[in-house]
């Protein structure tokens, strides 16, 4: 029952994304407004989303309040996206909403994420959450996550991002997702680069209220293996047991954050919290040096390579498949720079950067290119190299990784 009904749902994608927020507003009241039944957290940006969000919601867990937390997209099953306390929502609690709602998803022309969007708000009405962490599907402004009241925003790493929708520019990017402060609710970010900061501030001032920006020179990592990262921040020592030093940045962004509206949290209570945290899909460590990570974009691929190197004093192997807007010269100038090698592969998705793409970028022309992942990563694997390898890309590459690899997946430890 639950194929055909995620068969329903995922059919709901040949409606497109429709940005706006009439469609959800409705539909929300049809579902007797469950967003109103719960305190929340909103967060835009462009990397860090995900593990910022997980972040939050383990450090409030852990400190004894019941939470949701709804990120997208997942890695291997549909029910990843939507959790209460780290359990994800269950088949049949899918089957009865959208057995509930059918009628009017099908009336209303309601798209994917619309549906997913109030599923998820209906879940943690239903099990009467103190707080919800929401992660936006695009953008910010017209993303159907942007009905919440929320008691606080946050601004995660902005970078180019869904270019043909969110504008050609980062400030054009920026200001999309600004769209997400509200009047006078505290926001954080970790962006204070001049031209996106300027927006930032200007959408601040706009709404009169407040951000707090975290400057990233004041995050200082102490040590970091294949295993844990040792930071501080302003003379304050964390530790997190996952590696990757963007996720230094990450768990600021949720410290800061929750201190704004639970300032009694002292440290030894926020590091109970990350002690417990675990996010796949970053860094991960998948067989002996070994790495698989969801990076897809400039500067989540740099941070990669830089960290590995960091690690090994050796620039990485790479596997990559990764969708077909993304290749930017930035990016073509990491797979020349920073890694000692690359190899492109490519599963069936017409998204993704396949044999023919690449015969029309010079520039990729001269990396090896093995069609297909399986055989990709058995290459990867055998190929005689002393420093780290890593799988990188898309997220719609993760089943075909857990599965290569035959790593246990287990989202309901979360």
């Amino acid at each position: 029952m639950i194929n055909k009904t995620l068969e329903y749902l995922y059919q709901l994608h040949n409606r497109g994304i429709k940005l706006g927020l009439n469609n959800i507003q409705n539909f929300l009241v049809q579902c007797k407004n469950p967003e109103k039944k719960f305190k929340s957290i909103h967060i835009a940006g462009t990397n860090g989303k995900g593990s910022t969000a997980s972040i939050i919601a383990k450090i409030l867990q852990t400190n004894g309040f019941s939470v949701g937390l709804y990120t997208s997209p997942h890695l291997i099953n549909f029910n990843e996206r939507i959790r209460v306390n780290g359990r994800p929502i269950t088949n049949e609690e899918i089957i009865r909403f959208t057995k509930k709602h059918q009628k009017y998803i099908d009336k209303k022309s309601i798209t994917f994420f619309e549906a997913t969007t109030a599923m998820a708000f209906n879940h943690f009405s239903e099990n009467k959450v103190d707080y919800a962490i929401i992660e936006t599907g695009l953008g910010g402004r017209l993303d159907s996550t942007n009905v919440l009241n929320p008691v606080q925003t946050i601004l995660t790493e902005i970078d180019f991002d869904h270019t043909h929708l969110l504008g050609e520019t980062v400030e054009e990017i920026t200001a999309e997702k600004c769209g997400i402060i509200k009047p006078r609710v505290p926001n954080t970010t970790i962006n204070t680069e001049k031209n996106i900061f300027s927006v930032i501030l200007k959408f601040s001032l706009e709404n009169n209220t407040t951000t707090n920006f975290i400057k990233k020179n004041d995050i200082k990592i102490k040590e970091q293996n294949k295993k844990i990262l040792h930071f501080s921040y302003k003379n304050l020592s964390y530790t997190l047991p996952q590696s990757g030093s963007f996720q230094a940045e990450n768990a600021v962004l949720a410290i800061e954050s929750i201190k704004q509206i639970l300032p009694s949290l002292d440290t030894v209570k926020l590091q109970q919290g990350l002690d417990k945290w675990y996010w796949p899909g970053r860094m991960q460590e998948m067989r002996n040096n070994i790495f698989y990570d969801v990076a897809h974009n400039s500067s989540g691929i740099k941070i990669l390579s830089d960290d590995l190197y960091d690690i090994f004093s050796k620039k990485p192997l790479g596997l990559v498949v990764i969708k077909n807007d993304k290749i930017r010269k930035e990016i073509l100038d990491l797979f020349k720079n920073s890694f000692e090698d690359i190899v492109i592969s490519t599963i069936p998705s017409k998204d993704i950067l396949c044999k023919e793409d690449i015969r029309k970028i010079d520039d990729l022309k001269n990396f090896k290119f093995i069609e297909n992942i399986k055989d990709a990563m058995n290459y990867i694997e055998q190929r005689n190299f002393k420093g780290p390898k890593v799988i990188f890309g898309s997220h719609y590459i993760a089943k075909y990784v857990y599965n290569f690899f035959d790593f246990s997946f287990d989202k309901g430890s979360i």
